[in-house]
């Protein structure tokens, strides 16, 4: 089975000043369909910038990205952000709720920014939250739960459009070793039976 998500010698190269700085060189990876693959590596070490790359939020200064076999250099501008809003799903360090909607409302705020939200959705939102254990949070509002229960409403939120990759920065990074891990658990898990391909960045070799 063909990889769902694959770069081949992707790079990105800085230039200031008559100098040049390879931030990323000759990245080369596979993710097949339900696996979950941790970038781990220090700070500086080129790990955000791969990962806004794989999002098409940033162009590659060499190699390729595919996903399901849509190069992204094949994409304009307009249909990079079309499949990245349709396609691609991100978890950051910094959750980035909005405080005043409640964790269902949270999460279906994606549905409703790509149109798709209706009761077959909005059910769906439910059933991820409660996945993730968080039944009695559907109403909360962020300032009313703990890290770790807003980080799993940014999973859910992440998983509700049905993206085909999965892409998380740090996501846990504000969280202690035992919450950190039951988040990562969780995530992994949710990809797997879902048949989605996940990347996670972190310098955490705890997480992995």
């Amino acid at each position: 089975m063909p990889p769902i998500l694959s770069t081949t010698n992707l790079g990105k190269t800085y230039r200031s000043n008559n100098q040049s700085v390879d931030a990323v060189s000759e990245v080369s990876i596979n993710v097949g369909s339900g696996e979950f693959v941790a970038l781990v590596g220090p700070s500086g070490s080129g790990k955000t910038t791969l990962l806004a790359m794989l999002a098409t939020l940033l162009e590659s200064s060499n190699g390729t990205i595919a996903v399901d076999g849509y190069a992204f250099d094949q994409m304009n501008a307009k249909q990079r952000a079309r499949f990245r809003r349709e396609k691609i799903g991100f978890t950051f360090q910094d959750n980035n709720l909005v405080p005043y909607l409640t964790a269902i409302e949270n999460v279906e705020l994606m549905l409703r920014l790509n149109s798709k939200y209706n009761a077959s959705t909005s059910t769906r939102a439910k059933d991820l939250l409660v996945r993730l254990g968080l039944q009695d949070q559907l109403n909360s509002l962020p300032s009313q739960i703990s890290k770790g229960q807003q980080q799993r409403i940014a999973i859910a939120r992440s998983l509700i459009h049905d993206p085909r990759v999965v892409l998380a920065d740090e996501p846990t990074a504000s969280l202690d070793t035992q919450r950190a891990q039951q988040v990562v658990q969780i995530f992994a898990d949710l990809i797997h039976e879902e048949n989605r391909a996940g990347i996670m960045v972190t310098h955490d070799l705890r997480m992995c």
